[in-house]
Protein backbone atom coordinates (compact mmCIF):
# COMPACT_ATOMS: atom_id res chain seq x y z
CA UNK A 1 0.00 0.00 0.00
CA UNK A 2 1.32 3.45 -0.92
CA UNK A 3 2.05 5.42 2.26
CA UNK A 4 1.39 8.75 0.50
CA UNK A 5 -2.20 7.68 -0.10
CA UNK A 6 -2.58 6.72 3.56
CA UNK A 7 -1.33 10.12 4.69
CA UNK A 8 -3.74 11.86 2.33
CA UNK A 9 -6.62 9.77 3.65
CA UNK A 10 -5.69 10.57 7.26
CA UNK A 11 -5.50 14.28 6.50
CA UNK A 12 -8.81 14.07 4.64
CA UNK A 13 -10.49 12.25 7.53
CA UNK A 14 -9.23 14.82 10.03
CA UNK A 15 -10.34 17.72 7.82
CA UNK A 16 -13.83 16.28 7.39
CA UNK A 17 -14.25 15.72 11.13
CA UNK A 18 -12.83 19.18 11.88
CA UNK A 19 -15.13 20.88 9.34
CA UNK A 20 -18.17 19.09 10.70
CA UNK A 21 -17.47 20.08 14.30
CA UNK A 22 -16.46 23.63 13.37
CA UNK A 23 -19.55 24.28 11.26
CA UNK A 24 -21.96 23.10 13.94
CA UNK A 25 -22.46 24.69 17.31
CA UNK A 26 -23.68 21.38 18.70
CA UNK A 27 -21.83 19.49 21.39
CA UNK A 28 -19.35 16.95 20.12
CA UNK A 29 -20.86 13.55 19.43
CA UNK A 30 -19.60 10.80 21.71
CA UNK A 31 -20.91 7.56 20.21
CA UNK A 32 -21.59 6.23 16.71
CA UNK A 33 -25.29 5.84 17.52
CA UNK A 34 -25.51 9.65 17.81
CA UNK A 35 -23.72 10.09 14.48
CA UNK A 36 -26.08 7.77 12.62
CA UNK A 37 -29.01 10.09 13.31
CA UNK A 38 -27.34 13.06 11.62
CA UNK A 39 -27.95 14.23 8.07
CA UNK A 40 -24.20 14.11 7.42
CA UNK A 41 -23.79 10.51 8.66
CA UNK A 42 -22.08 9.31 5.46
CA UNK A 43 -19.35 11.93 5.89
CA UNK A 44 -18.88 10.90 9.53
CA UNK A 45 -18.80 7.23 8.53
CA UNK A 46 -16.06 7.86 5.97
CA UNK A 47 -13.99 9.85 8.48
CA UNK A 48 -14.37 7.13 11.13
CA UNK A 49 -13.43 4.37 8.68
CA UNK A 50 -10.38 6.34 7.51
CA UNK A 51 -9.18 6.65 11.09
CA UNK A 52 -9.79 2.95 11.83
CA UNK A 53 -7.91 1.94 8.66
CA UNK A 54 -4.96 4.09 9.73
CA UNK A 55 -4.89 2.54 13.22
CA UNK A 56 -5.10 -0.96 11.75
CA UNK A 57 -2.30 -0.27 9.25
CA UNK A 58 -0.04 0.94 12.07
CA UNK A 59 -0.94 -2.20 14.08
CA UNK A 60 -2.29 -0.22 17.02
CA UNK A 61 -4.79 -2.95 17.83
CA UNK A 62 -3.46 -6.19 19.23
CA UNK A 63 -4.97 -9.40 20.50
CA UNK A 64 -6.17 -9.11 24.10
CA UNK A 65 -4.44 -11.58 26.40
CA UNK A 66 -5.07 -12.46 30.03
CA UNK A 67 -2.19 -11.60 32.32
CA UNK A 68 -1.10 -13.72 35.26
CA UNK A 69 -2.52 -12.63 38.63
CA UNK A 70 0.89 -11.39 39.80
CA UNK A 71 1.30 -9.00 36.80
CA UNK A 72 -0.05 -5.47 37.18
CA UNK A 73 -0.76 -4.08 33.68
CA UNK A 74 0.01 -0.48 32.83
CA UNK A 75 -3.11 1.71 32.80
CA UNK A 76 -4.53 3.43 29.73
CA UNK A 77 -6.84 6.30 28.83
Amino acid sequence: MDQNKIIIKNVFGFKVAFDITRNNDEIELQIIKECRHRNDWLIWKEAIQTQLNSLTKREVFRQVVDTPKYVIPVGYK
